[in-house]
């Protein structure tokens, strides 16, 4: 390995003679495209659900012009005024922390509602992956893929009962009720390696919520928009 020489000059300043090459930088890792790109694995190929990845091009309209509509800028008349009420309440920039976060969940949701393979999901690590509701106890990934997203963080209420409705039904129940279900971040309180933020849902309840509660009974609430 080259040495480093120097020799001062006349004004007492030292002058590199010879030097060692600068040590090479090891590559940087490339961000996984799911924390970059809200849609990311609905590009992958993969056993989806219903035999092709599923369409989240209205859901994800909805939280465009929402946004743009609280800015003045609304584009679409079909957009319902309703959104000013309901309309996504932040607009995080590039790159940030709560962007980052807001991509990754909504990739892991279109994985565990549509990728009927666990091998499949890339926004889990599948050594170490559960999930938990409300303190209950720790679940694996592929009791969510058995029983439902919906069934799997809901409990058994006075108004749905995960035990009345398989996976397919309780999306059926939810989506007909309220088609697009738009997603965001409110606020992210620390970093990794433990990520803990405030979230929120929001839609257009367009049809009736039809289902079964805890006690096995039928309940209808009216579309109220």
């Amino acid at each position: 390995m080259p040495s480093k020489f120097a020799f001062k000059d006349l004004s007492g300043q030292f002058m590199s003679l010879f030097s060692s090459p600068a040590p090479k930088k090891e590559p940087e890792a490339a961000t996984p495209d799911y924390l970059t790109d809200p849609n990311a694995v609905l590009k992958d190929e993969a056993a989806w659900r219903y035999g092709r990845a599923p369409d989240y091009s209205n859901t994800r309209e909805v939280f465009r012009q929402s946004s743009s509509f609280r800015s003045g800028a609304l584009q679409s008349p079909s957009v319902s005024i309703l959104i000013f009420v309901t309309a996504k309440q932040k607009s995080h920039p590039d790159g940030s922390l709560e962007q980052i976060v807001e991509n990754l969940v909504k990739n892991w949701e279109i994985e565990a509602s549509f990728k009927m393979d666990l091998k499949d999901w890339r926004t889990i690590d599948h050594d170490n992956y559960t999930f938990a509701i409300n303190g209950g106890p720790p679940q694996p990934g592929e009791y969510m893929l058995k029983v439902g997203t919906y069934n799997a963080i809901i409990a058994p209420n006075e108004y749905y009962s995960p035990a009345t409705s398989d996976f397919a039904q309780s999306h059926k129940t939810f989506k007909r009720m309220m088609p697009t279900f738009a997603w965001e971040v409110l606020e992210v309180y620390s970093g990794p390696p433990k990520v803990a933020f405030r979230w929120r849902h929001w839609g257009e309840m367009k049809n009736d919520y039809v289902g079964f509660n805890d006690k096995g009974e039928k309940i209808t609430a009216k579309a109220h928009g």
